[in-house]
């Protein structure tokens, strides 16, 4: 951009701190400068003001103070408890910030993530999530891969969580947005959802739900099998089971083809492979071949890749998108929108499985805040 962009951070370390420290995708990065930054705890604060090279004027303890007293043009909000997310995305609209940079979750309800996106839009402020995964240069292949027939007709997509400790509720609040958000990328909107989330082998109840771990809303389950179908006429999958999790976390999406297959693991170096053969055709070995930037690269592996700086490199990639959102006014890649149908696709999952029945996009918000009140 061709004018120097004012970020003021945001964190939390009595609550979960910086999330995957997404405030450090700033430093050093061209067209930026962390002007301030705020976190709740003075040896957060301190720790924070030393790695953004500020002085003490610029760091406050209390996160609206700084809103008020500091004119940002972008505001990070990267606490990983995401009970605030919110009221500070809200907040920020307000102090005429031109962007917002937000760890995901986005938010917790389908109320807040209304707000969020009317807010928003009234202000002409542009959102970005830390989605990283769909600013991997792999995913843009793994596209020109579907689009040149390579796998076919695309039928199913197939995601899964982590489905360690927290599989279930929290998997698919937490793991989730990942691969729910590349499952929509490629397969189109929700139109519908069927599930069923159960607790130890029942199905749950509207009263089971309980506030989850990391600011999280109301959740439940141990066990969580959706079905959502898609606006490009497929059909997509969301499972988790908690402690059902392999030594090679099960945490990816599949997409399944008429003549082939593309597996995705977020958060890897190759992210994705490809089969040139259906997943059910098994007469003969169909070996993987790992997809870089470039499309099919045989040759790839993950020697000499540190993960954490590749998954970086796809965070600074999501910020230059924002960037470049707020410079010529569109809706960034994976923006407000993206967080409110992950929302919704939340939302209907419990809603479907707690009433039994199919429940339809465009959601009826009343309908589903019924579907989830304790009888």
């Amino acid at each position: 951009m061709a004018e120097q962009m004012r970020v003021a951070v945001i964190g939390s370390s009595s609550t979960g701190g910086w999330g995957h420290d997404i405030d450090q995708l700033f430093i050093n990065l061209p067209g930026v400068q962390v002007v301030a930054a705020a976190d709740d705890t003075e040896d957060g604060l301190a720790a924070t003001l030393k790695r953004h090279e500020l002085g003490t004027p610029a760091g406050f303890l209390d996160w609206q103070q700084m809103l008020a007293a500091v004119k940002a043009d972008l505001v990070a909000i990267c606490s990983r408890h995401i009970d605030r997310h919110a009221e500070m995305a809200l907040a920020a609209t307000a102090a005429e910030a031109r962007g917002i940079f937000m760890e995901k979750p986005f938010v917790r309800t389908l109320a807040e993530a209304d707000a969020v996106v009317a807010a928003c839009t009234k202000a002409n402020t542009k959102l970005g999530l830390a989605l990283v995964n769909r600013h991997c240069p792999t995913i843009a292949a793994v596209s020109v891969l579907i689009a040149e027939g390579k796998i076919g007709q695309l039928l199913e997509l197939r995601a899964r969580g982590k489905e360690d400790h927290r599989g279930g509720g929290e998997d698919l609040w937490v793991l989730g947005p990942h691969v729910l958000d590349l499952m929509t990328h490629f397969g189109g909107a929700p139109q519908w959802c069927t599930a069923t989330v159960t607790s130890k082998g029942r199905p749950i109840q509207a009263g089971d739900l309980a506030p989850g771990p990391e600011g999280l809303p109301p959740i439940a389950g141990d066990a969580i099998t959706a079905s959502f179908g898609l606006a490009d006429s497929c059909t997509g999958y969301f499972a988790s089971v908690r402690e059902a999790g392999l030594k090679q976390p099960n945490f990816g999406l599949t997409l399944l083809g008429t003549k082939g297959e593309i597996h995705i693991r977020p958060d890897h170096v190759p992210q994705a492979y490809f089969r040139a053969a259906p997943a059910w055709r098994m007469n003969r070995p169909y070996p993987w071949t790992p997809i870089g930037p470039e499309g099919l690269a045989p040759h790839l592996t993950e020697e000499g890749i540190d993960r954490s700086i590749e998954r970086a490199s796809w965070g600074r990639l999501a910020v230059d998108d924002l960037l470049d959102a707020i410079e010529t006014d569109r809706e960034p890649e994976a923006g407000m929108f993206a967080g409110l149908t992950l929302t919704e696709m939340n939302t209907a999952i419990y809603a479907a499985s707690l009433s039994g029945k199919r429940v339809e996009w465009p959601l009826n918000r009343q309908q589903m805040a019924a579907a989830l009140a304790p009888a």
